[in-house]
């Protein structure tokens, strides 16, 4: 089965984005092989994580994508963000990022080289741009018309910067990416605004085309005697239901107006159900189905888990119960997308991430057995798919944390500077010399306890201070060593200095290392490397 790559037709280049769409020379990059039977895709990240990986360095790119072919993978996935490539300067004020589109158009070249295409996931929430992780863009986006302009014209751009590549395969939304303004929904936090937004973002509209106010009280007990009424419901409400309904339409309604300016625009669509309380006290669950033909996509995008459909009840599972399972949870998909391919661009055989640890897994002896299994089930139903922890990763709190962007996000003083030495940036220290980093809230994301602090340092007998929050450490420096600390209070600034001259490079501060069985944070092989590259090969 095959998914249609996306076609290169190009609009009128955007004003906006022009300067950042320089094509490579024809004699430069080597076409890429003829589109792929069947995509096997790795989400690359580089050395870092996919929230600061625009403001990463990314040194060693070329191996780094030529091991991921070399696994046996044909494509590559990059969560692009939207604040980072698209910042807003001030108040209606849009800017363009230069450094993330010439990242962008790096990754391209140098995939090209590896004979990998490109996906992009497009309008990824969380990345450090203006200093901290907010998705309040994504709310605005179902109801402030200058933030729907704002959208459009970033999803545009990324379309200019990466339709002029011969590697291009395409690109996706994600649920994941605007399920913020729905979860704030269920949580009540709108309070006295509930009212106004519901007729903003257009909720009460859509009860009124789709329901009557008898019907409402019939099937879920609302009392109202009129729309303009109905406020927000939270998720213990049995309204709640139609909230869901009427968010699915506002997916399909993100999807289609960003395929006018990015054809062949795909979604990855939410296949669990939801559950929401009944009128009668039990439960019913709420599908997702109406988003799943994506608009004029020619496929459809899908975050598949071992874990979908089972209760923590039920407990770990065989590799034989979750290949049933997959079995029948994909045929319900492919029962309702139109018949489109699919592709399962997060194929989460394992996934630790803490808020879900409480989600049947696959027994750990199982899980070799689960990828060999799932071969015969992905020829035949999908037409691709993809991995998300490619290599484990740290929630890095540091913008800018191997300097591949001179100074930008700390403050150097004392005579401190960036140094380069065969293409790789640092911050050199002199005696007297100090950076400083405001790490803000983004110190506090993850999970509880103490902080890691690690980062490559070189000098001889240096004496280097380091500071977050009422901790102070010191250290001696002499030759190249990696310095790990820990930080047990929160703190916001992070401070290192040295009495004697000292470069430091690749600072990593972090409370959480997410685990995918592949390769370890030091590049190291992990438990299930050599069951995917087997499994690529088994496929098309």
């Amino acid at each position: 089965m095959r998914l249609p790559v996306h076609g290169r037709q190009i609009a009128a280049v955007a004003a906006a984005a022009a300067i950042f769409t320089a094509a490579p020379a024809a004699d430069a990059l080597a076409a890429p092989a003829e589109q792929p039977e069947y995509w096997k895709a790795a989400t690359y990240y580089s050395d870092d994580w996919v929230v600061n990986f625009w403001n990463s360095e990314s040194v060693h790119m070329e191996e780094e994508l030529a091991q991921i072919r070399a696994d046996g993978f044909n494509s590559i996935i990059l969560a692009v963000p939207w604040k980072e490539f698209q910042p807003m300067n001030g108040p209606g004020q849009l800017g363009y990022e230069e450094y993330a589109y010439e990242k962008l158009n790096r990754v391209f070249e140098t995939a090209q080289r590896q004979g990998l295409w490109v996906f992009l996931r497009v309008g990824y929430t969380w990345d450090y741009g203006g200093g901290s992780m907010t998705s309040s863009r994504h709310e605005a986006l179902l109801y402030d018309e200058n933030m729907r302009q704002a959208w459009l014209a970033y999803v545009e751009s990324l379309y200019q910067a990466s339709s002029v590549h011969s590697n291009f395969a395409g690109g996706f939304l994600t649920w994941e990416d605007f399920w913020n303004f729905l979860q704030n929904t269920g949580n009540g936090r709108y309070g006295q605004q509930s009212l106004q937004l519901a007729e903003a973002i257009g909720y009460q509209d859509f009860l009124r085309e789709n329901y009557t106010l008898e019907e409402l009280e019939q099937q879920f007990g609302l009392s109202a005697s009129s729309f303009g009424e109905i406020g927000l419901p939270d998720s213990e409400d049995p309204m709640f239901y139609t909230f869901y309904q009427f968010y699915d339409q506002v997916l399909n309604r993100i999807l289609e107006e960003s395929q006018e300016v990015f054809p062949g625009l795909s979604m990855e669509v939410r296949l669990d159900m939801d559950p929401v309380p009944s009128a009668d006290g039990g439960l019913v669950g709420a599908s997702h189905g109406a988003t799943y033909e994506c608009g004029s996509a020619a496929y459809t995008a899908a975050m598949y888990s071992v874990s979908m459909g089972r209760e923590a009840a039920d407990g770990d599972m065989t590799a034989a119960e979750a290949l049933t399972a997959m079995a029948a949870n994909l045929a319900s998909v492919l029962a309702q997308n139109g018949g489109k391919p699919l592709f399962l661009e997060q194929f989460l055989y394992y996934d630790d991430t803490p808020e879900y640890s409480y989600n049947p897994k696959l027994l750990p002896g199982e899980r070799t057995a689960f990828l060999k299994g799932a071969s015969p089930l992905l020829t035949a139903m999908t037409g691709g798919y993809g991995v998300w922890t490619y290599r484990d990763y740290r929630n890095n709190s540091v913008f800018n944390s191997q300097f591949g962007l001179e100074t930008a996000g700390w403050t150097f003083s004392g005579g401190a500077a960036v140094q380069e030495e065969d293409g790789n940036k640092r911050a050199y220290l002199p005696a007297g010399g100090q950076i400083s980093q405001d790490l803000g809230t983004r110190s506090r994301q993850g999970r509880s306890g103490d902080r890691t602090l690690e980062f490559l340092a070189e000098g001889e007998g240096a004496a280097v201070t380091v500071s977050f929050g009422s901790q102070t450490y010191s250290v001696t420096v002499d030759g190249l060593e990696t310095v790990t600390l820990s930080f047990p209070q929160e703190g916001d600034l992070l401070t290192i200095s040295s009495d004697s001259p000292v470069t430091v490079d690749n600072v990593c501060f972090y409370n959480l290392e997410t685990e995918g069985l592949l390769y370890h944070a030091d590049g190291s092989e992990g438990e299930l490397i050599q069951a995917v590259r087997e499994l690529n090969e088994s496929l098309p």
